[in-house]
């Protein structure tokens, strides 16, 4: 077998104007895989698991085995001793990037409960390694990314009410983000000037302005079809660069019964 991959990566050239590029594939084997086009190259990853489908002492997860580690040691009494060397952080933040290249394919291809489990896993990292790195320098070197992932989080819970049809329920997942970033600036960061500075409120707030923008057709004027209204908002998410909103909208049309025949 040749180890030249450059025909795969010639049959996915990469599109430096495309924001993510990536797909799911089906091995021969029936199994299926999620990859992300680099400039470089392409990752590919285990859609459920750790994402290049090892399991560290036999968990699921890095994380997933630290964390028993630590319920058996402070079980033993050893609560105060239990800490992370600067290693064992290293290795959990090489697993949180792992993640976060599932997440943002995740997001791109429409499927936000996972992506949003995703963003979880990486919130549990970095809250065992403020609690427990031996070296703080170890937990501020994630923590910077914090607001990142919580506006993955975020968005992830209200996109994925969208797609049940439940706007109130997008609408309060937007809101209780919001507040807890805004939160994250003002309590825990003594920076709450940040809120206003920050790109993952203001892509945030922008979605929730849009969603409450949503126009409703007053009482005796005929009322625009779902398909309509999602095509029309399909061209709106497209022409604003929402596009984890374009591809849930996408999913929505898709998923309509057909036109009746006239």
């Amino acid at each position: 077998m040749s180890e030249d991959i450059r025909p795969i990566l010639d049959d996915w050239p990469y599109d430096p104007e495309d924001e993510v590029m990536v797909r799911k594939v089906v091995l021969p084997d029936g199994e299926s895989r999620l990859q992300l086009r680099l400039e470089l190259g392409v990752l590919e990853m285990h859609p459920a698991g750790r994402p290049d489908g090892q399991r560290p002492e036999g968990f699921d997860s890095l994380l997933d085995w630290q964390i028993d580690r630590a319920r058996r040691e402070m079980s033993e009494g050893g609560e105060e001793r239990f800490q992370l060397s600067g290693d064992e952080c290293r290795d959990l933040r090489r697993e949180a990037m792992q993640y976060y290249h599932r997440r943002i394919t995740w997001l791109r291809l429409g499927e936000f409960r996972r992506a949003a489990e995703d963003a979880e896993h990486n919130l549990a990292i970095m809250d065992l390694l403020k609690d427990r790195a031996a070296d703080q320098e170890d937990a501020l070197e994630s923590e910077q990314y914090r607001a990142l992932v919580l506006s993955h989080l975020t968005r992830a819970r209200a996109l994925q009410c969208l797609n049940e049809g439940n706007l109130r329920g997008a609408m309060r997942a937007l809101d209780d983000g919001i507040e807890t970033i805004e939160g994250l600036f003002r309590d825990d960061y003594e920076q709450p000037e940040l809120s206003e500075q920050s790109d993952e409120l203001i892509a945030l707030r922008e979605l929730r302005r849009s969603l409450r923008e949503r126009p409703y057709a007053p009482a005796g004027i005929r009322r625009e079809s779902d398909r309509e209204r999602l095509q029309r908002e399909l061209a709106s998410a497209v022409e604003h660069e929402e596009y984890e909103l374009a591809a849930s909208l996408r999913d929505q049309i898709t998923a309509l019964p057909p036109r009746p025949m006239p």
